[in-house]
Protein backbone atom coordinates (compact mmCIF):
# COMPACT_ATOMS: atom_id res chain seq x y z
CA UNK A 1 0.00 0.00 0.00
CA UNK A 2 1.55 3.26 -0.56
CA UNK A 3 1.08 6.38 1.72
CA UNK A 4 2.35 9.96 1.49
CA UNK A 5 2.79 12.23 4.89
CA UNK A 6 4.80 14.53 6.29
CA UNK A 7 8.32 13.57 7.02
CA UNK A 8 9.79 12.15 10.79
CA UNK A 9 12.75 12.97 11.96
CA UNK A 10 13.85 9.50 12.31
CA UNK A 11 13.34 9.46 8.22
CA UNK A 12 16.06 12.28 7.22
CA UNK A 13 18.93 9.14 6.69
CA UNK A 14 16.72 7.26 4.31
CA UNK A 15 15.21 10.66 2.45
CA UNK A 16 19.21 11.75 2.19
CA UNK A 17 20.46 8.82 0.78
CA UNK A 18 17.75 9.16 -1.86
CA UNK A 19 18.80 12.62 -2.63
CA UNK A 20 22.45 11.89 -2.72
CA UNK A 21 21.53 9.49 -5.59
CA UNK A 22 19.81 11.95 -7.60
CA UNK A 23 22.82 14.60 -6.66
CA UNK A 24 20.51 17.06 -4.47
CA UNK A 25 21.72 18.49 -1.33
CA UNK A 26 19.48 19.23 1.56
CA UNK A 27 21.03 20.08 5.20
CA UNK A 28 17.60 20.77 6.86
CA UNK A 29 14.81 18.33 6.10
CA UNK A 30 13.06 20.05 9.13
CA UNK A 31 12.19 23.29 7.16
CA UNK A 32 9.69 23.60 5.06
CA UNK A 33 7.69 21.34 3.64
CA UNK A 34 8.39 18.02 3.03
CA UNK A 35 6.45 15.03 2.48
CA UNK A 36 7.77 11.65 1.50
CA UNK A 37 6.22 8.62 -0.04
CA UNK A 38 6.09 4.96 1.00
CA UNK A 39 5.67 1.60 -0.39
CA UNK A 40 5.47 -1.34 1.92
CA UNK A 41 7.37 0.45 4.38
CA UNK A 42 10.12 1.62 2.02
CA UNK A 43 10.68 5.21 1.01
CA UNK A 44 10.31 6.05 -3.14
CA UNK A 45 10.22 9.58 -3.00
CA UNK A 46 10.23 12.45 -1.53
CA UNK A 47 9.20 16.74 -2.36
CA UNK A 48 10.07 19.62 -0.83
CA UNK A 49 8.84 23.26 -0.85
CA UNK A 50 10.99 26.08 1.54
CA UNK A 51 8.56 28.33 2.34
CA UNK A 52 9.42 32.48 2.06
CA UNK A 53 8.15 35.32 3.26
CA UNK A 54 4.55 35.31 1.24
CA UNK A 55 5.71 32.55 -1.24
CA UNK A 56 6.77 28.94 -1.46
CA UNK A 57 9.80 27.61 -3.44
CA UNK A 58 9.47 24.09 -5.04
CA UNK A 59 12.94 22.26 -4.18
CA UNK A 60 12.41 18.78 -5.93
CA UNK A 61 10.36 15.78 -6.46
CA UNK A 62 11.75 12.76 -6.48
CA UNK A 63 10.65 9.40 -7.14
CA UNK A 64 13.24 6.72 -7.07
CA UNK A 65 14.51 5.08 -9.85
CA UNK A 66 12.32 1.86 -10.18
CA UNK A 67 9.29 3.47 -8.93
CA UNK A 68 8.76 6.04 -11.98
CA UNK A 69 6.23 6.15 -14.48
CA UNK A 70 3.18 5.78 -12.45
CA UNK A 71 2.69 9.20 -12.17
CA UNK A 72 4.04 9.27 -8.43
CA UNK A 73 5.88 12.53 -9.29
CA UNK A 74 1.84 14.12 -9.49
CA UNK A 75 0.97 12.73 -5.98
CA UNK A 76 3.82 14.46 -4.31
CA UNK A 77 3.70 17.80 -5.75
CA UNK A 78 -0.28 18.24 -5.63
CA UNK A 79 0.25 16.75 -1.47
CA UNK A 80 2.94 19.61 -1.42
CA UNK A 81 0.78 22.16 -3.04
CA UNK A 82 -2.29 21.37 -1.04
CA UNK A 83 -0.44 21.40 2.39
CA UNK A 84 0.98 25.31 1.14
CA UNK A 85 -1.83 26.40 0.37
CA UNK A 86 -3.92 25.22 3.40
CA UNK A 87 -1.16 27.38 5.53
CA UNK A 88 -1.67 30.66 3.52
CA UNK A 89 1.12 30.41 0.48
CA UNK A 90 -0.89 31.56 -2.78
CA UNK A 91 2.33 31.12 -5.33
CA UNK A 92 5.10 28.44 -5.74
CA UNK A 93 8.26 29.63 -7.67
CA UNK A 94 10.93 27.32 -8.62
CA UNK A 95 15.03 28.11 -9.37
CA UNK A 96 14.98 25.54 -12.53
CA UNK A 97 12.50 25.42 -15.54
CA UNK A 98 11.84 21.41 -16.11
CA UNK A 99 8.96 20.32 -18.95
CA UNK A 100 7.74 18.03 -16.19
CA UNK A 101 6.62 21.05 -14.25
CA UNK A 102 5.20 22.94 -17.35
CA UNK A 103 3.08 20.27 -17.96
CA UNK A 104 1.62 20.33 -14.46
CA UNK A 105 0.85 23.99 -14.64
CA UNK A 106 3.87 25.97 -14.15
CA UNK A 107 4.11 28.97 -15.78
CA UNK A 108 7.41 30.70 -16.99
CA UNK A 109 7.96 33.16 -14.19
CA UNK A 110 7.41 37.03 -15.80
CA UNK A 111 7.29 39.20 -12.33
CA UNK A 112 10.93 41.38 -12.69
CA UNK A 113 10.85 41.51 -8.60
CA UNK A 114 11.01 37.40 -9.00
CA UNK A 115 13.57 37.35 -11.63
CA UNK A 116 15.45 34.65 -9.81
CA UNK A 117 13.14 32.38 -10.67
CA UNK A 118 12.24 30.35 -13.75
CA UNK A 119 8.94 29.34 -13.27
CA UNK A 120 5.93 29.90 -10.99
CA UNK A 121 2.69 28.75 -10.28
CA UNK A 122 -0.32 30.15 -8.77
CA UNK A 123 -1.68 27.12 -6.45
CA UNK A 124 -5.80 28.52 -6.19
CA UNK A 125 -5.78 28.48 -10.64
CA UNK A 126 -3.86 24.75 -10.02
CA UNK A 127 -6.38 23.39 -8.05
CA UNK A 128 -9.25 25.35 -10.08
CA UNK A 129 -8.87 23.89 -13.40
CA UNK A 130 -10.49 20.66 -14.37
CA UNK A 131 -8.49 17.45 -14.86
CA UNK A 132 -9.56 13.77 -15.29
CA UNK A 133 -12.91 12.54 -13.46
CA UNK A 134 -14.43 16.07 -14.14
CA UNK A 135 -18.48 15.47 -15.15
CA UNK A 136 -17.19 17.01 -18.35
CA UNK A 137 -14.78 14.46 -19.07
CA UNK A 138 -14.88 12.67 -22.65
Amino acid sequence: MITLREINKEEYGEVRAILEKERIKDYDLSKGIVYILIDNNNIIGVGKISLENEYGVLEYIVVKRENRGSNLGDCILRSLLFKAESIGVKEVYCLNCMDYLLGRGFKYNKKKDMGLYKLYLNIEDFFNVKSCGDIDEL
